[in-house]
């Protein structure tokens, strides 16, 4: 990891190396197959030994017109070319192959199959945790599917129903009204909600989903709990998860009560404190976060997006209090400097550099 980050520090191409360490930390932690990982592992030794391979991550595989080459795994390469074709300055390109990786799913029987076999897991039988890939694969294909996006690729009317059916109906937890994964265990199938899972979802349909306020309450109780259901990373903050939560409040907030409010916004604060004393770093870079094997560019951009996202930069996102923050605009144009400098050499292809500046320069402090 320290190699790779050190190669993207310097400005380095890095992107087939970082698509190699994600696989490679699935297979670590959620797979049961040492020969896999190891395989894995040097692949990766290869690349950082032959920095010229790393370019290849950024090109379109002509067998089935995904982009993330150095990927093995079918939802990472869905992830990555869902990346790829959101980048803002790929807004406008038409892809040299048709974009085949999506035909897997492309009908309202397999999109079901899919999801459904990802969303229970047993793990004495496969030896096969799901829940990244439910995570990676759902965070996508709703994206992709609800928005019809590319507009050029035949999405079937169907899936649209299809999808929604599953998310609001098969895939949630009725208590909690949160996401997740369930496992079997002792002959029993058991649901474990999921941080992650249930931002992605709540954000990807704009917060339209019922029961937000249960949604709420169950996020205040497991604020001191370890991802995937709580806040912390081994009792650790993090920006990636401060950033999830505070977006979960964020749309629930119509629908929660003063006490839920009152507390939310006593959380909120305190994450903000610790961001701007402890994470955000002099150049406008962040911490990563602790144990994180994300790119110095994913890093970066869960500090810039909570910021973003409680208002820190625009009145108009502060839901959850009046006050104001003098230091916002400096902060800000240190942000724009940093990204503007390293922006070309992302280790995450540059879609999170382009977004955030996006984000940046449209944020009106103060104003």
């Amino acid at each position: 990891m320290a190699r790779i980050a050190a190669r993207e520090a310097t400005g380095q191409n890095s992107l087939c190396s970082h698509q190699i360490l994600a696989e490679a930390s699935w297979l670590a932690g959620y797979v049961m197959d040492a020969a896999r990982l190891q395989r894995r592992l040097d692949d990766l030794e290869r690349v950082l030994a032959h920095p010229e391979e790393e370019a290849r991550a950024d090109r379109q595989d002509p067998a089935d017109g995904s982009w993330g080459s150095c990927h093995d795994e079918w939802f990472f390469k869905l992830n990555a070319t869902y990346d790829h074709l959101s980048k803002p300055s790929n807004a406008a390109e038409v892809p040299r192959y048709r974009l085949r990786i999506f035909d897997r799913v492309n009908s309202p029987v397999s999109l079901q199959e899919y999801l459904e076999s990802i969303a229970v897991s047993d793990l004495p039988r496969t030896g096969v945790d799901h829940r990244r890939e439910l995570n990676e694969s759902l965070s996508s294909l709703i994206r992709l599917i609800l928005r019809g996006k590319p507009a050029y690729y035949g999405w079937r009317p169907q899936l649209k129903d299809t999808l929604t059916e599953l998310i609001l109906h098969r895939l949630r937890n009725p208590r909690t009204g949160w996401w997740g994964e369930s496992y079997v265990r002792n002959g029993r199938v058991e649901f474990v909600d999921d941080l992650s899972v249930t931002f992605h979802v709540i954000s990807y349909l704009r917060g339209d989903v019922p029961n937000l306020a249960a949604v709420a309450d169950h996020l205040l109780a497991v604020k001191g709990t370890d991802y995937p259901i709580g806040w912390l990373e081994v009792g650790h903050n993090s920006n990636h998860n401060n950033m999830d939560a505070i977006t979960l409040f964020r749309f629930a907030w119509p629908s929660m009560n003063d006490m839920q409010r009152q507390s939310a916004t006593a959380e909120i604060r305190r994450m903000l404190g610790w961001c701007l004393r402890e994470s955000l770093q002099p150049d406008g870079s962040f911490k990563p976060d602790f144990g994180s094997t994300d790119s110095l560019e994913e890093s970066n951009s869960w500090g810039v997006s909570f910021l973003s996202r409680i208002g820190f930069f625009d009145p108009a996102k502060r839901f959850w209090t009046h006050e104001t923050f003098s230091e916002a605009e400096q902060i800000r144009q240190t942000l724009i400097g940093y990204i503007e400098k390293h922006k070309g050499t992302g280790g995450a292809g540059g879609t999170y550099y382009e977004n955030d500046l996006e984000e940046l320069k449209i944020a009106q402090s103060g104003k």
